[in-house]
């Protein structure tokens, strides 16, 4: 990947416990790592098959310089929207260069 032409940012945030039980407050997250990536967008979206829901998935894959830890848990921030990732980075060398490359969804309405 030679051209990395967009912003984007990880985003991470500790655990909370409340009387509910732990969840994530995104309120107060901290940016794990920003710069300029390369996100490639699915060409189509896949809409929900009952009319219960009106929300869209798109997904895309994000290709980010380096070896980073991303985690399951984290926001990746990526053409201005919130991606969740899907699965586990999957990072490579090529020569002397590195790479992380993540799935990512995003719904939409």
């Amino acid at each position: 990947m030679a051209l990395f032409n967009d912003l984007i940012e990880v985003r991470r945030t500790p655990l909370v416990e409340d009387d509910y039980g732990h969840h994530r407050d995104w309120g107060t997250y901290t940016v794990v790592w920003a710069g300029l990536g390369a996100g490639v967008p699915y060409l189509r979206s896949r809409k929900a098959e009952t009319p219960v829901r009106e929300t869209t998935m798109n997904k895309a894959t994000i290709y980010l310089p380096g070896n980073l830890s991303v985690d399951s848990s984290d926001r990746i921030l990526f053409q201005s929207k919130l991606w969740t990732p899907e699965g586990e980075p999957w990072k490579w060398k090529l020569g002397s260069r590195q790479y992380t490359m993540i799935h990512v969804r995003g719904v939409t309405k």
